[in-house]
């Protein structure tokens, strides 16, 4: 039988520096002339046995007509290749802990080339945040010499998207200046799920609905009793597969973020994205004890030096102040909009229409060579772990995951609210005590510090 997910630990506890990728040895698959190698980028070989772990093509490991993802990928297919390009700057080590890295894209999209046979087309898009230069992050991945490389050597164009339409310029936390991008080139498509809605499980109040820097009268337009509606990447919905490539972290307002709140970033519009709502509608389920809300004034304190804040911040844990931002455990809101994102990319035809069945292949790989803890998505310290995971089922995946990071994936949100949740998931591993049902997995593993607002609540 297939294992559900399976999770390779390499030696090296960081990536390669140097663009664009090459192996660190020419397997008998690789598809290029050009024979140069790079020892450092242990990842290549890592993604090369994590696909084998699955037992992708095992038949033909070892040959040349070894074709791991030939069995989902066709010639003449579109490829798109979602990484994790939050943000080009993290205020606390770096892009290592925040983005995919370009060597764990590099060896993907080579896996996808040689099952497209060199017919079809590659894309490598997602939308960072607003505030993110995606320059910036094409330039720190690599991306740009991947695609130029490629252009060389095989003749083959990869495709490269930003999918937003706007970029802000901050100073601080306020917005300074907007800019209009092209987006998406084929534009966008709005997808309402109407009652199939996680937003439809409870009776909530929409108008207390808020996002990251949202309109709140544009959220209330897509999002209230009569419809819940994303507009979403008409190049993501015209693709045949996405390989989904995330990175393995904490989050302020979701508890972990991978594989299913990756998906974020094929919409187009973040105003449409429902991530919290004002406590005073109630809509948060649990409520602060008196000694969590005594805690507010060490995260008050007028003109502290930043790291002083932050080691306070962690110290006090939930305060009045997270509960305000929906960055604590007992956020009832974002877990919704990361599940609606699921459905429609399984089930939401090339036009935006929902159906029953399953209408693109999905294949998730983790990027947790380097992952990012603590105060994750956007300024995560780095956690050097050599891990890297995949799967076809996202929420299998992310599950998982979440378990080796040290965490409890029953005490998060958006796994804990789903009727018909796996209760038994097979990972095999490299790592003896990665191996089986996850359900049975004791201790804590990869040890990850949650964010502070889940602090207590989020750990096995």
């Amino acid at each position: 039988m297939q294992p559900d997910v399976s999770i390779y630990k390499q030696n090296k506890l960081s990536y390669s520096e140097k663009p664009p990728y090459f192996p660190n040895a020419i397997f008998p698959e690789y598809p290029f002339a050009d024979k140069r190698i790079d020892k450092n980028n242990e990842a290549y070989g890592s993604l090369r046995q994590l696909l084998l772990l699955l037992g992708l093509d095992a038949e033909n490991f070892g040959k040349k007509s070894w074709n791991p993802f030939g069995s989902f990928i066709f010639p003449g297919n579109i490829v798109l290749l979602k990484p994790n390009f939050m943000r080009h700057f993290n205020e606390r080590g770096g892009a290592k802990g925040l983005i995919t890295h370009g060597s764990v894209i590099r060896a993907a999209v080579d896996y996808v080339y040689i099952a497209l046979k060199g017919k079809g087309r590659i894309i490598v898009a997602d939308g960072p945040m607003d505030d993110a230069d995606f320059g910036k992050i094409a330039n720190l991945t690599g991306l740009y010499e991947i695609r130029r490389f490629y252009k060389e050597k095989a003749g083959f164009d990869i495709e490269v998207c930003d999918l937003r339409q706007e970029k802000v310029i901050k100073k601080g936390e306020e917005i300074i200046h907007r800019d209009k991008l092209i987006g998406d080139p084929l534009g966008y498509s709005v997808v309402d799920l109407g009652g199939l809605s996680a937003f439809k499980k409870d009776k909530l109040d929409y108008k207390s609905f808020r996002g990251s820097e949202c309109k709140v009268d544009v959220m209330n337009l897509h999002h209230n009793e009569k419809r819940d509606e994303y507009l979403i990447s008409n190049t993501f919905l015209s693709a045949d597969v996405i390989i989904n490539l995330p990175k393995m972290k904490t989050h302020k307002r979701a508890g972990v973020t991978l594989a299913l709140k990756n998906i974020v970033g094929i919409t187009g519009d973040r105003n449409w994205l429902p991530h919290s709502s004002e406590p005073a509608a109630g809509n948060n389920k649990n409520k602060l004890s008196l000694k969590d809300r005594v805690k507010k004034f060490l995260i008050n304190i007028i003109n502290l030096a930043k790291p002083l804040r932050d080691t306070l911040r962690q110290i006090a844990g939930v305060t009045e102040a997270t509960v305000h931002a929906g960055n604590w455990y007992g956020n009832d809101i974002i877990w919704r909009t990361i599940l609606d994102l699921g459905h429609i990319t399984k089930c939401s035809d090339k036009n935006g229409k929902i159906t029953k069945n399953e209408q693109r292949k999905c294949f998730v790989i983790v990027d947790g060579i380097v992952g990012g803890e603590a105060d994750g998505p956007t300024n995560p310290t780095p956690k050097p772990c050599g891990v890297l995971a995949a799967g076809f089922e996202g929420l299998k995946v992310d599950m998982t995951v979440t378990r080796v990071m040290g965490f409890d994936p029953m005490k998060v949100p958006k796994f804990k609210n789903i009727n018909t949740g796996p209760r038994d998931i097979n990972c095999v591993s490299n790592i003896k005590d990665w191996n089986g049902n996850i359900f049975d997995f004791t201790g804590r593993y990869l040890d990850f510090k949650p964010h502070y607002g889940w602090k207590g609540h989020i750990e096995a």
